[in-house]
Order: C-alpha cells, then structure tokens, then sequence
C-alpha cells in the first residue's frame, strides 16, 4: 500500500463508497461528507497529501471548507482535485475563490480520476 493519503469530501455516501472502492487500493482514504467534518479533522492535526473535494454540498460546502483552510493557512500546498455535478467547468474555474489542480466533471471516469489523482502525487524533477 501506499503511503499517500487523501482527504475525500462529498456528501453523496454512494460517490464515497465508490471513491473509496476505486482509491483505497493504492492511498490511505479518509472519507467525510461535508466541508466542517473535513475542517475538524485537519485541525485535529491530520494532513493529507491530496483532497477530492466536492463543491456543491448542502452543509458547509467547498467554498466555505476553503475559506476556512485559508484563514488557517496551514494546509498551502496541498493538491485538490474537484470532483463536481458542474457542467460548465470554465465558469466554475472563474466562480472558484481558491486555487485547484484540476476539476472532473461527475459522472466521472474511474481512470481518469485515478491518473489525476497519481500525477499530483508524483514528484516533478527539478529542472535546473
């Protein structure tokens, strides 16, 4: 297994379950249903490598759980792909108030989440 861990938030328990089916394999997966859940975690002392994070949830969604990161400021650097309902990604990139690696459209494509998910955990070369 591998060492990486990732920090899965969604409110829709069957993308959990899925998430988790597809990515355990290879990560240590840690799974909440909305941004707060997540936000108590992280600040209990809990770092993830990388963050799929849904934006539309009904209680404290990814804008808020991102606002919240920010203020703290301890958890820069982190690679967040967004798993979202969304239809037009351009304007969500525009909507969006945070900085993120890439956004994937729900339904998803398992390959293409999980090749997402493993170039933001490879380390890049130094080019010199």
């Amino acid at each position: 297994m591998n060492s990486k861990h990732l920090l899965i938030v969604d409110d829709e328990p069957a993308i959990l379950k899925l998430l988790q089916f597809i990515l355990s394999k290879d990560y240590t997966v840690t799974l909440k249903s909305n941004g707060l859940e997540a936000v108590l975690w992280l600040e209990e002392g809990n770092k993830p490598d990388l963050i799929i994070l849904d934006i539309n949830m009904p209680y404290f969604n990814g804008q808020d759980f991102f606002k919240s990161l920010k203020v703290s400021g301890l958890f820069q650097g982190i690679p967040v792909i967004i798993l979202t309902g969304h239809t037009d990604v351009d304007r969500l990139k525009a909507e969006l108030e945070f900085p993120v690696n890439t956004i994937i459209s729900k339904p998803f494509n398992p390959t293409i989440l999980q090749n997402a998910v493993r170039s933001l955990l490879t380390p890049k070369p130094e080019v010199y």
